[in-house]
Protein backbone atom coordinates (compact mmCIF):
# COMPACT_ATOMS: atom_id res chain seq x y z
CA UNK A 1 0.00 0.00 0.00
CA UNK A 2 1.26 3.23 -1.18
CA UNK A 3 2.05 6.06 2.05
CA UNK A 4 0.35 8.88 2.20
CA UNK A 5 2.63 11.95 0.23
CA UNK A 6 4.12 14.57 2.88
CA UNK A 7 2.59 17.83 1.99
CA UNK A 8 5.38 20.18 0.52
CA UNK A 9 6.31 23.20 2.81
CA UNK A 10 5.90 26.09 1.26
CA UNK A 11 8.91 28.79 1.96
CA UNK A 12 7.86 32.11 2.34
CA UNK A 13 8.11 33.50 -1.19
CA UNK A 14 6.22 30.01 -2.30
CA UNK A 15 3.79 30.54 0.42
CA UNK A 16 3.15 34.43 -1.30
CA UNK A 17 2.44 33.27 -4.56
CA UNK A 18 0.43 30.30 -3.19
CA UNK A 19 -1.81 33.51 -1.28
CA UNK A 20 -1.45 35.45 -4.52
CA UNK A 21 -3.13 32.56 -6.71
CA UNK A 22 -5.97 32.12 -4.52
CA UNK A 23 -6.40 35.75 -4.38
CA UNK A 24 -6.50 35.56 -8.20
CA UNK A 25 -9.47 33.14 -8.33
CA UNK A 26 -11.68 34.74 -5.85
CA UNK A 27 -11.02 38.39 -7.69
CA UNK A 28 -12.10 36.76 -11.06
CA UNK A 29 -15.03 35.15 -9.01
CA UNK A 30 -16.31 38.08 -7.80
CA UNK A 31 -16.12 39.49 -10.87
CA UNK A 32 -17.81 36.37 -12.99
CA UNK A 33 -20.48 36.68 -10.70
CA UNK A 34 -21.20 40.39 -10.89
CA UNK A 35 -20.99 40.16 -14.56
CA UNK A 36 -23.55 36.86 -14.44
CA UNK A 37 -26.09 38.69 -12.05
CA UNK A 38 -26.17 41.42 -14.30
CA UNK A 39 -26.93 39.19 -17.22
CA UNK A 40 -29.60 37.98 -15.63
CA UNK A 41 -31.20 40.69 -14.61
CA UNK A 42 -30.94 42.41 -18.16
CA UNK A 43 -32.27 39.75 -19.26
CA UNK A 44 -35.29 39.68 -17.29
CA UNK A 45 -35.69 42.87 -17.79
CA UNK A 46 -35.85 42.73 -22.09
CA UNK A 47 -36.97 39.01 -22.66
CA UNK A 48 -36.95 39.99 -26.19
CA UNK A 49 -32.94 40.07 -26.62
CA UNK A 50 -32.90 36.81 -25.40
CA UNK A 51 -35.24 35.18 -27.43
CA UNK A 52 -33.21 37.06 -30.47
CA UNK A 53 -30.10 35.62 -29.16
CA UNK A 54 -30.61 32.27 -27.55
CA UNK A 55 -27.62 30.49 -28.71
CA UNK A 56 -25.31 33.25 -27.67
CA UNK A 57 -26.58 33.71 -23.96
CA UNK A 58 -27.20 30.02 -23.29
CA UNK A 59 -23.85 29.47 -23.71
CA UNK A 60 -22.60 32.36 -22.41
CA UNK A 61 -24.66 32.28 -18.60
CA UNK A 62 -23.69 27.83 -19.21
CA UNK A 63 -19.87 28.56 -19.41
CA UNK A 64 -20.20 31.25 -16.52
CA UNK A 65 -21.86 28.71 -14.28
CA UNK A 66 -19.49 26.04 -15.26
CA UNK A 67 -16.68 28.77 -14.35
CA UNK A 68 -17.69 30.16 -10.97
CA UNK A 69 -18.50 26.44 -9.77
CA UNK A 70 -14.85 25.10 -11.05
CA UNK A 71 -13.02 27.85 -9.68
CA UNK A 72 -14.84 27.48 -6.24
CA UNK A 73 -14.11 24.64 -6.28
CA UNK A 74 -10.27 24.76 -6.72
CA UNK A 75 -10.77 27.72 -3.74
CA UNK A 76 -12.41 25.42 -1.86
CA UNK A 77 -10.74 21.29 -2.59
CA UNK A 78 -9.40 19.88 0.14
CA UNK A 79 -5.56 18.59 -0.17
CA UNK A 80 -6.02 14.57 -1.14
CA UNK A 81 -3.74 11.89 -0.87
CA UNK A 82 -0.88 12.35 -3.74
CA UNK A 83 -1.53 15.60 -4.72
CA UNK A 84 -0.94 19.43 -3.30
CA UNK A 85 -3.32 21.88 -4.93
CA UNK A 86 -3.37 26.16 -4.29
CA UNK A 87 -6.37 26.43 -2.04
CA UNK A 88 -7.41 28.40 0.69
CA UNK A 89 -7.15 25.41 3.42
CA UNK A 90 -3.82 25.29 2.31
CA UNK A 91 -3.14 28.57 2.60
CA UNK A 92 -4.03 28.91 6.23
CA UNK A 93 -2.29 25.43 7.12
CA UNK A 94 0.80 26.90 6.01
CA UNK A 95 0.36 30.24 8.04
CA UNK A 96 -0.21 28.20 11.34
CA UNK A 97 2.50 25.06 10.65
CA UNK A 98 5.08 28.17 9.73
CA UNK A 99 5.81 30.42 12.49
CA UNK A 100 9.02 31.62 10.92
CA UNK A 101 6.83 33.88 8.84
CA UNK A 102 5.67 35.74 11.57
CA UNK A 103 9.72 35.91 13.50
CA UNK A 104 10.23 39.89 13.77
CA UNK A 105 12.69 39.95 10.86
CA UNK A 106 9.88 38.20 9.15
CA UNK A 107 7.40 41.11 9.66
CA UNK A 108 9.28 44.00 9.60
CA UNK A 109 10.85 43.09 5.78
CA UNK A 110 6.73 42.56 4.36
CA UNK A 111 5.43 45.83 5.98
CA UNK A 112 6.56 49.01 4.22
CA UNK A 113 8.61 51.70 6.51
CA UNK A 114 5.57 54.24 6.32
CA UNK A 115 3.26 51.65 7.61
CA UNK A 116 5.27 50.35 10.64
CA UNK A 117 6.03 54.25 11.21
CA UNK A 118 2.13 54.51 11.46
CA UNK A 119 1.67 51.95 13.71
CA UNK A 120 4.46 51.38 16.58
CA UNK A 121 2.48 48.08 17.79
CA UNK A 122 2.77 46.56 14.33
CA UNK A 123 4.58 43.42 15.33
CA UNK A 124 2.15 42.18 17.86
CA UNK A 125 -0.70 43.47 15.13
CA UNK A 126 0.88 41.11 12.54
CA UNK A 127 1.21 37.94 14.36
CA UNK A 128 -1.04 34.65 13.31
CA UNK A 129 -4.11 34.61 14.74
CA UNK A 130 -4.13 30.59 15.26
CA UNK A 131 -7.73 30.67 16.94
CA UNK A 132 -8.88 32.21 13.84
CA UNK A 133 -7.40 29.72 11.54
CA UNK A 134 -8.71 26.92 12.77
CA UNK A 135 -12.29 28.26 13.31
CA UNK A 136 -11.88 28.89 9.44
CA UNK A 137 -10.67 26.01 8.71
CA UNK A 138 -13.48 24.83 10.55
CA UNK A 139 -16.04 26.60 8.39
CA UNK A 140 -14.43 25.76 4.61
CA UNK A 141 -14.63 22.06 5.83
CA UNK A 142 -18.27 22.48 6.65
CA UNK A 143 -19.15 24.62 3.57
CA UNK A 144 -17.23 23.02 1.09
CA UNK A 145 -19.15 19.63 1.26
CA UNK A 146 -22.11 19.81 -1.39
CA UNK A 147 -19.89 22.13 -3.50
CA UNK A 148 -17.16 19.64 -4.07
CA UNK A 149 -20.06 17.09 -4.51
CA UNK A 150 -21.29 19.25 -7.21
CA UNK A 151 -17.93 19.83 -8.98
CA UNK A 152 -17.17 16.25 -8.62
CA UNK A 153 -20.63 14.65 -10.32
CA UNK A 154 -21.89 17.17 -12.50
CA UNK A 155 -18.99 19.31 -13.71
CA UNK A 156 -15.64 17.66 -13.69
CA UNK A 157 -17.44 14.61 -14.33
CA UNK A 158 -20.94 13.28 -15.49
CA UNK A 159 -21.15 10.53 -12.41
CA UNK A 160 -23.13 7.99 -13.95
CA UNK A 161 -25.20 7.09 -10.82
CA UNK A 162 -26.40 10.86 -9.82
CA UNK A 163 -27.72 11.08 -13.51
CA UNK A 164 -29.44 7.46 -13.22
CA UNK A 165 -30.85 7.80 -10.06
CA UNK A 166 -32.01 11.85 -10.42
CA UNK A 167 -30.42 12.57 -7.17
CA UNK A 168 -28.79 15.69 -6.23
CA UNK A 169 -30.19 16.86 -2.77
CA UNK A 170 -26.13 17.10 -1.69
CA UNK A 171 -25.03 19.51 -4.39
CA UNK A 172 -25.61 23.53 -3.92
CA UNK A 173 -29.24 24.30 -5.17
CA UNK A 174 -29.31 28.15 -5.77
CA UNK A 175 -27.41 30.58 -7.13
CA UNK A 176 -27.35 32.31 -3.65
CA UNK A 177 -25.04 29.84 -2.58
CA UNK A 178 -22.76 30.20 -4.73
CA UNK A 179 -22.59 34.01 -4.12
CA UNK A 180 -22.22 33.35 -0.38
CA UNK A 181 -19.39 30.97 -1.11
CA UNK A 182 -18.00 33.93 -2.95
CA UNK A 183 -18.11 36.48 0.00
CA UNK A 184 -16.97 33.64 2.85
CA UNK A 185 -13.70 33.07 0.70
CA UNK A 186 -13.04 36.67 -0.04
CA UNK A 187 -13.90 37.78 4.00
CA UNK A 188 -11.42 34.91 5.10
CA UNK A 189 -8.64 35.52 2.75
CA UNK A 190 -8.90 39.14 3.43
CA UNK A 191 -8.80 38.65 7.63
CA UNK A 192 -5.48 37.10 7.19
CA UNK A 193 -4.30 39.03 4.24
CA UNK A 194 -4.74 42.14 6.76
CA UNK A 195 -2.21 40.04 9.43
CA UNK A 196 0.24 38.97 6.91
CA UNK A 197 1.23 42.19 5.24
CA UNK A 198 -1.59 44.66 6.10
CA UNK A 199 -3.43 44.65 2.22
CA UNK A 200 -6.99 43.60 1.55
CA UNK A 201 -8.79 43.78 -1.53
CA UNK A 202 -12.37 45.27 -2.10
CA UNK A 203 -15.48 43.42 -3.37
CA UNK A 204 -15.79 46.04 -6.13
CA UNK A 205 -14.24 45.12 -9.31
CA UNK A 206 -13.15 47.42 -12.25
CA UNK A 207 -15.47 47.60 -15.53
CA UNK A 208 -17.85 45.26 -13.34
CA UNK A 209 -20.76 46.98 -14.91
CA UNK A 210 -19.53 46.96 -18.77
CA UNK A 211 -22.03 44.41 -19.79
CA UNK A 212 -24.78 47.37 -19.45
CA UNK A 213 -23.20 49.37 -22.57
CA UNK A 214 -23.92 45.84 -24.33
CA UNK A 215 -27.27 45.74 -23.68
CA UNK A 216 -28.27 48.82 -24.57
CA UNK A 217 -25.86 48.23 -27.73
CA UNK A 218 -28.30 45.18 -28.22
CA UNK A 219 -31.46 47.18 -27.69
CA UNK A 220 -30.73 50.22 -30.04
CA UNK A 221 -29.41 47.78 -32.40
CA UNK A 222 -32.86 46.06 -32.43
CA UNK A 223 -34.73 49.31 -32.13
CA UNK A 224 -32.95 50.22 -35.74
CA UNK A 225 -33.36 46.91 -37.05
CA UNK A 226 -37.18 47.35 -36.41
CA UNK A 227 -37.62 50.54 -38.05
CA UNK A 228 -35.47 49.54 -41.14
CA UNK A 229 -37.57 46.32 -41.40
CA UNK A 230 -40.84 48.36 -41.60
CA UNK A 231 -39.07 50.80 -43.97
CA UNK A 232 -38.35 48.00 -46.45
CA UNK A 233 -42.20 46.52 -45.71
CA UNK A 234 -43.86 50.06 -46.26
CA UNK A 235 -42.01 50.27 -49.51
CA UNK A 236 -42.28 46.72 -50.61
CA UNK A 237 -46.28 47.44 -49.58
CA UNK A 238 -46.56 50.81 -51.59
CA UNK A 239 -44.57 49.13 -54.63
CA UNK A 240 -47.56 46.20 -54.66
CA UNK A 241 -50.31 49.12 -54.44
CA UNK A 242 -48.63 50.84 -57.41
CA UNK A 243 -48.60 47.83 -59.10
CA UNK A 244 -51.90 47.11 -58.97
CA UNK A 245 -53.00 50.66 -59.52
CA UNK A 246 -50.95 50.47 -62.84
CA UNK A 247 -48.52 53.49 -61.88
CA UNK A 248 -45.61 51.08 -62.58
Amino acid sequence: MASKKVSRRLTESEFQRVFNEVRADINELQLHNKVFGGVVENLGKYPQLGINFPAFFGAFLAVMRTDMVIRLGRIYDPDGTGHDSCTLARCLCSLRDNSQYFGDAAVTARLTEAYREANQDFLLWHRADLIKIETDLATIARSRKRLINLRHKVYAHKDLETVLSGKRDDFLATHEEVTELIRLAHDIWNHHSRIWDASTYSDKTIGEDDYKWLFSCLRRGMKVKTVMDNRQTERFMAGIKSRKEGKL
